[in-house]
Parts: C-alpha cells; structure tokens; sequence
C-alpha cells in the first residue's frame, strides 16, 4: 500500500456517505465569521465564530491584547458576541473551549451563563506540562450577563 500526504483528501466522498461525516463537508461557505473590535483606529481584539450552519450553533474563540485586559473590554466583546449570535445569526447554542489554566476566561463564561459540559483530559500541552481542555456551551434560552 502506497501513502501520499497532501493537504485534502484524494478520495471523493459519496453524497449518500456525506450523513456520516459534520456538516463541514457537505456546504462550501465559509465557516469562519470574526467580529474585530477597533478602537482608536486599532484593532485591540475579536471574537472569532466557527459555525455549525445546519445544526445551528458555532465554536467561539476570543482574544483581547494584554495592554486593555482588566478593563472590562472583555466582558464587552463577549456580550457582544453573545448578542450577535443570536440575534443575527439565529444560533442556538455557542460552545467555547478553554484551558483548565485560564481562570480569567472560565469566569468570564461563566459570568454569561455557559455551562460546563465536558472536558478533555491532558489535551493542551503547555510549558512542560499537560492541561485538560474544557468544554463550555450556552443555550439561546440560558444566555445571561
């Protein structure tokens, strides 16, 4: 048996074998929709949406540079976020991964009324040291903060 690395798939997946693979394969639109937030003509963070079209949900990742942190702005962009998400994309659930390490950012999840629903045992390798990632979903119907 030949192997051939590349970057796609050389074998073409049958329409009726598509309902055993995600959504990802089946629609060619973009996954990825980023909300940048600018201020004073400086982009300081985005929130960053990996939607699930069909199932209506998305993956979330967020980032805020280190020198406006502690301001509040973080809370900020994820009520926006929140907000943006079901209002105007019309999902129903939101589901966010964090490092067992990041307090600050549990918290804040937290504070919007994600639920912890999971974990991945020794998933992130960090600094000589494995950490568990945690799996964070908010509901349309549980939103807070």
């Amino acid at each position: 048996m030949e192997i051939k690395i590349t970057d796609k798939e050389m074998l073409e997946i049958s329409f009726e074998d598509l309902k055993n693979f995600s959504e990802t394969r089946m629609i060619h639109i973009p996954r990825k929709i980023v909300m940048n937030f600018i201020e004073n003509g400086e982009v300081i963070g985005f929130v960053n949406f990996d939607m699930r079209y069909f199932n209506k949900n998305a993956y979330i990742t967020y980032y805020l540079i280190p020198e406006e942190r502690g301001k509040g702005k973080g809370k900020l962009m994820l009520r926006e976020a929140v907000n943006f998400a079901f209002n105007e994309l019309n999902l129903e659930r939101l589901t966010a991964e964090v490092y067992e390490y990041n307090i600050k950012s549990i918290n804040l999840l937290k504070r919007f009324g994600f639920k912890l629903e999971g974990q991945i045992r020794k998933g992130k390798y960090h600094d000589g040291k494995y950490y568990d990632i945690l799996i964070y979903g908010l509901l349309k119907e549980e939103r807070a903060g």
